[in-house]
């Protein structure tokens, strides 16, 4: 992948605010170009493989039912011969398409050998928002090379970027990528699952000495989940993943009473509490429950019969379980009806003649599966209704039947299952634990600095009594926040997390890929749940490492002297508007142009001042020095005017159910002081908080504790000054 960069000219900046914002234009428009020149490689065609292999082999053709290109060699004592099939060439995003942390695929070519060895792995395609220039693309390239001399029969396990590589016969420690975890566990899982898929085409293929993909339409299919817990037959009818039903002599003729079959069976009148037939029901199709149930044979003929659909198993004991078209029930081709939102389900019969191998079921029963048909699909996470149709002659005719159904109540969905599911859940088999496990001590790092902040913002009061304590220990979360979140722990939430978000969710992925990240996971857990609470503010003012970087900034530039500019209000609220605008823009082009938000969301400078530590292309380094150069003049200026994140959770105060900031009625009117020293200039003349617009310093909370600031308790305090206390006197 090459760059093509541009050199956009950039004035020099005066050292005033009117200069500052122009250049701020001229970078952004610079940096816009630059990002738009970026080219990736396009997919790969014939002649690029003949390029790249025709030296060494002899390069196929793409196969019809698997993009694999296979490369032959001749033999050299026998130039006459057949050519030899050695290896074949594939891209991974032909196989499986995991997506990085930008939310789109990273594509490697993978040469694998017919042993399943992997003679080379290259990079050619990525759109991950960290690693977009030369070096980035770098670190990338070199970590997919290292996949180089592996095979599909190696247990591969990423670490830190510092580890050292070490390799043997079965396993393989592979070096990570410097701020890019989610990055290199997708390009592992893209190069490890695509490699399967064609080993597993190159074998069924070799069985019938053929090419893989000459025969193997359904090798790029991906095998369906088989995770389950061993379970007992009671475990599982407790739980209700085994329905039980039963019907007596007596309940099937109450149903037939007022036909003219009834009294067809003559023992029901002295037996009606004896047993008929005894049916369980189970949604066999879902791995937890069919792998309980069935053997490995009954579940491979099931797996194999019912490809894509949802299948039911149902089980038949008793005296009238499956009776001839002599006895008292009629034999029916499909003796049950599914039906579901209304709509009665077009299922198949497959017979089942074993019995189960759950433990602790006793009984030798009929099965049946029931496979829905993909016309009309059954959605196992929704409620059906299942009813068993029964049939009875009478008369002399074969034409007098008389019919009635029984419903078969089946449960285990929704909530029920959710729950089962996750308590059968083994966490281990989950590749992003191993990334939690190996970050223990960030993670409990990072837990107990949101514990301290959520305690002293809930003891608002306490923690702001005093203003020197306050701004120390603000000073002090700030260094936790830029030090330890952003630059150590990488940490730093951006708006390239939405837009992957809503990516993925469009093209109908899930959120999974997130989940090698612990920082950034734990960090908006805590940010949502905070939003509801006190609004944007707890990141914004305490958790955002750009912000913090901003501040702390301000601070010293603060104590040298420079003075800041506070806007005049009217400025400040129309320029407030401009962050939102970006946001509409950067979520609109998710949509209509996902190329223009790869650029848009280029207008966040934290990968380049926390995620790469300014190592970068001096566009991208020249717009975050500008952005840290406006908060020395504006306070936290970038946050405020310019941040589509701080605009994504701004946007969510409707959901915030309390103004946690306590007012005073004397508050705007006549007091100003709160309104005055506000910073983020969030207070208006009446003395109301928009929350959509605080960080949550706590300054205003300070004030209204404050005798000597806030204008109520100064009035206070001078009213109680004129008066002289008496204490009475008892006279003996």
């Amino acid at each position: 992948m090459r760059l093509s960069v541009i050199n956009p000219q950039v004035h020099g900046m005066r050292m005033s605010l009117k200069c500052l914002l122009q250049s701020g234009v001229r970078f952004s428009a610079c940096l816009a170009l630059y990002v738009c020149h970026a080219a990736n490689a396009g997919m790969l065609v014939k002649s690029d493989i003949d390029q790249m292999f025709a030296v060494q082999y002899i390069v196929g053709d793409i196969q019809p039912n698997l993009p694999v290109w296979p490369l032959f060699v001749k033999d050299p004592i026998d130039p006459d011969a057949k050519p030899t099939l050695k290896a074949y060439v594939f891209e991974t995003v032909d196989f499986e398409p995991v997506r990085g942390y930008g939310g789109k695929p990273i594509n490697v070519m993978v040469v694998m050998d017919v042993d399943g060895n992997f003679l080379e792995s290259k990079l050619l395609d990525h759109k991950e928002p960290l690693f977009r220039s030369e070096s980035g693309i770098a670190k990338l390239t070199k970590f997919a090379a290292q996949y180089a001399g592996l095979s599909t029969r190696h247990n591969i396990q990423i670490f830190a970027h510092t580890a050292t590589p070490r390799r043997d016969e079965n396993y393989a420690a592979l070096h990570g990528v410097q701020a890019g975890t989610v990055s290199a566990k997708a390009i592992d899982k893209t190069i490890v699952l695509s490699a399967a898929s064609v080993a597993m085409a190159h074998a069924e293929a070799q069985a019938n000495g053929m090419v893989a993909g000459a025969a193997a339409s359904g090798a790029r299919q991906k095998p369906p989940s088989e995770h389950f817990s061993p379970l007992t037959w009671d475990t599982m009818r407790s739980r209700g993943m085994v329905s039980e039903h039963v019907l007596t002599r007596g309940q099937i003729e109450k149903a037939f009473a007022l036909t003219k079959a009834a009294g067809a069976d003559k023992l029901a009148a002295a037996n009606p509490d004896e047993l008929a037939i005894k049916l369980h029901v189970a949604l066999v199709s879902l791995p937890s429950i069919g792998r309980n149930l069935l053997d490995n044979d009954g579940w491979r003929l099931l797996s194999t019969n019912r490809r894509l659909s949802h299948a039911l198993l149902v089980t038949e004991s008793g005296p009238m379980a499956r009776m001839s078209y002599e006895s008292q029930r009629l034999m029916q081709e499909l003796p049950f009806v599914v039906k579901q939102n209304g709509r009665e389900l077009k299922l198949r019969l497959m017979s089942f003649d074993k019995g189960l191998r759950v433990p602790g079921y006793p009984e030798t029963t009929r099965a049946y599966f029931l496979i829905a048909d993909n016309a009309t699909p059954l959605d196992p996470a929704a409620a059906f209704e299942l009813d068993l149709k029964w049939g009875r002659r009478f008369g002399t005719y074969a034409n007098q039947v008389a019919n009635t159904t029984f419903p078969l109540n089946y449960s285990f969905n929704g909530w029920r299952a959710a729950w089962y599911g996750l308590i059968d859940t083994d966490l281990t088999e989950f590749e992003w634990v191993s990334a939690w496990q190996s970050r223990g001590v960030e993670i409990l790092a990072l837990v107990l600095g949101l514990v301290v902040l959520t305690v002293g913002l809930v003891m608002q009061k306490r923690t702001s009594a005093n203003t020197t304590s306050l701004k120390w220990l603000r000073s002090a979360y700030l260094l936790f926040t830029l030090g330890f979140i952003g630059w150590y722990a990488q940490g730093q939430l951006t708006i390239v997390n939405i837009t992957a978000s809503l990516d993925e969710l469009r093209h109908g992925g899930d959120l999974g890929f997130f989940m090698n990240d612990p920082m950034t996971v734990i960090l908006w857990v805590f940010v949502a749940g905070t939003l509801l609470v006190w609004g944007r503010g707890t990141f914004c003012g305490w958790l955002c490492p750009f912000g913090a970087l901003q501040e702390l900034i301000s601070m010293l530039t603060q104590a040298i002297g420079i003075r800041r500019r506070r806007l005049k209000t009217a400025i400040d609220q129309k320029l407030k508007w401009i962050k939102y605008g970006l946001l509409v823009f950067i979520l609109g082009s998710v949509w209509f142009s996902p190329s223009m938000a790869e650029v848009a969301v280029e207008i966040e400078p934290f990968k380049t001042a926390i995620s790469l530590y300014f190592v970068r292309d001096w566009p991208y380094i020249a717009w975050a020095v500008f952005c840290l150069g406006l908060s020395v003049f504006v306070y936290r200026g970038y946050c405020r005017y310019i941040c589509p994140l701080g605009a994504a959770l701004a946007a969510t105060n409707v959901l915030q159910r309390w103004s946690w900031i306590p007012r005073r009625q004397a508050c705007g009117t006549p007091c100003q002081t709160c309104r005055h020293r506000c910073e983020y200039q969030a207070i208006d003349k009446q003395g109301e908080v928009n929350y959509s617009e605080c960080f949550q310093c706590l300054d205003c909370v300070s004030i209204y504790q404050d005798d000597q600031r806030c204008l109520p308790l100064i009035q206070q305090r001078k009213d109680g000054s004129r008066f002289i206390p008496i204490q009475p006197k008892v006279i003996a």
